[in-house]
């Protein structure tokens, strides 16, 4: 690919020879080191490719050898700018745009942040543009150590920071510590936390990792009540509690519930047929002024405005400061219609799945479903009661207690 670049710009000639020895020719550019290529033999002739510099010293070959040459085609760069020497204007334009490339290199069009959880890249740039990091900024201007700096200083949790200057792109990495969650749950851990139900319902399944079960399986459990307590008792040889240790309760629960579902469908409804007729508006925005071109727009009484503006940008970080597009009036007029017995159960079924497969997302397993479809006259509704198998266990925080309370209590 590369050589094809270099010939391209030396420029080169196809040619075609034709005599009584074409052989002998190339056997002499050969040891003349004269380098042809693209050979393509013909009947009487040979097509090939040579240099500029190669074709100056043929005259002497096709002297000795007796034959023909005939140039068929200049390609390249010296022939190309020879052709068009008349054309000021088109070399200046492409001078002028290479010009152009080579400024806007000169300045930073995007800022790429990588590694960021806790805040958003908006966040960050907000920062940036306060502390003078901006896009449109000159890259001769950008101080990486300093950035990184100043990150590190302005956030606590940010323990690591890379700028690094990638031609008209500034790329942040950063590393946020995650280590502060796991302190605040250590002293979660001190202070412990218990597993209450969240509704009521009857314990299928319990296994504990951490903490005491306060319920079994088959057990009825009501809202708020116990399912793993954080308190674990420390007893001595006797048996006696001495103490507690504070933990934060884990466990996997499976509870059977009851849960009701209700959906109502009004069996009239409206529909807004748009007429044919309708209103355009081009329109361009820089900052707070707007220009617009076409038709009167405006929103009213049975009417509705549809609009598609684009808003250019450099990158993500970098939007220009104006934005074009268009907007449609449109104008309806209101139909009332009544729902089909067969619509209603089509719409009524397909939320009622959609129901149920939010709940399945959640890991929730329906064991039952009771749910019915019932008419009048004026509505559709369906209704009925799921038993549900599903995971519970809320946390909260356990109540402390001194030794002598509890055990005035056991007394």
């Amino acid at each position: 690919m590369l050589t094809r670049i270099l010939r391209y710009v030396k420029g080169y000639v196809r040619i075609r020879i034709t005599g009584y020895s074409p052989e002998r020719f190339l056997n002499l550019c050969k040891y003349k080191k004269i380098p042809v290529w693209g050979l393509l033999p013909g009947r009487n002739f040979y097509d090939m490719n040579i240099t500029i510099a190669g074709m100056k010293k043929l005259k002497p070959i096709l002297r000795k050898t007796g034959t023909n040459l005939r140039i068929i085609e200049k390609i390249g760069l010296p022939f190309f700018l020879f052709r068009h020497r008349k054309r000021k204007i088109f070399f200046a334009g492409a001078a002028g745009c290479v010009l152009l490339v080579y400024i806007l290199s000169l300045f930073i069009w995007n800022i790429e942040i990588n590694g960021n959880h806790v805040r958003t890249d908006e966040t960050i740039l907000a920062f940036l543009r306060k502390q003078d990091v901006h896009c449109g900024m000159p890259a001769s201007s950008v101080d990486c150590a300093g950035i990184a700096r100043m990150i590190r200083k302005e956030y606590d949790d940010v323990i690591w920071v890379s700028a690094s200057l990638k031609g008209s792109k500034i790329q942040i990495d950063i590393k946020e510590n995650s280590d502060s969650r796991e302190i605040e749950e250590e002293e979660m851990t001190e202070e412990g936390t218990d597993l209450i139900a969240e509704k009521d319902g009857v314990i299928k399944e319990i296994v504990t990792r951490s903490g005491v079960p306060m319920v079994h399986a088959g057990d009825e459990v009501k809202t708020g009540d116990i399912l793993v307590s954080g308190r674990v008792e420390i007893k001595n040889d006797s048996q006696e509690v001495v103490g507690y240790q504070y933990q934060n309760a884990d466990a996997d629960i499976r509870m059977e519930t009851k849960e009701a579902y209700e959906d109502t469908l009004d069996l009239s409804y409206t529909v807004k047929r748009y007429e044919k007729r309708k209103k355009r508006q081009v329109f361009l925005r820089f900052s707070d002024q707007e220009y617009t071109l076409g038709q009167k727009v405006e929103a009213g009484e049975k009417k509705e405005i549809f609009s598609f503006e684009i808003l250019p940008q450099f990158s993500k970080s970098f939007p220009l400061p104006f934005s074009f597009g268009i907007r449609e009036e449109k104008q309806y007029r209101e139909v009332k219609k009544t729902y089909t017995k067969k619509e209603c159960q089509e719409i009524l079924s397909r939320e009622f799945e959609r129901f149920c497969k939010d709940l399945r997302k959640k890991g929730v397993q329906i064991l039952e479903n009771d749910v019915k479809i019932y008419k009048d006259t004026q509505s559709a509704k369906a209704k009925g009661t799921l038993i549900l198998l599903e995971s519970c266990g809320k946390e909260r925080k356990t109540e402390h207690g001194n030794l002598g309370e509890n055990n005035a209590d056991t007394s």
